[in-house]
């Protein structure tokens, strides 16, 4: 089972404005208190379920700077990405 990172209430409430982009979620960049970013991060429920490129969340709740919206699309549900990335990534 994949780890999900509960969105901060302020930022869920600020997503809860916007529109989805697909059926039940949202393309979000995240940005972390350390100056890490994320361009492609899926949001559902308030929480992050995933981050593209990485087969994990790659972060905690407390790590969370900001987070909006983007919409900038990939199909996150195709896991051969994720993996591609990463055995590249470990090449």
């Amino acid at each position: 089972m994949k780890c999900l990172v509960p969105i901060p209430t302020d930022s869920v409430d600020s997503l809860k404005c916007e529109k989805e982009t697909g059926i039940g979620y949202q393309v979000v960049p995240v940005k972390l208190n350390d100056g890490r970013c994320f361009d492609q991060v899926v949001a559902s429920e308030g929480c992050i379920i995933q981050v593209r490129g990485y087969e994990a969340v790659a972060f905690a709740p407390d790590d969370l700077a900001s987070v909006s919206v983007n919409h900038k699309r990939w199909n996150f549900r195709d896991v051969s990405h994720a993996r591609n990335k990463t055995r590249a990534a470990s090449a």
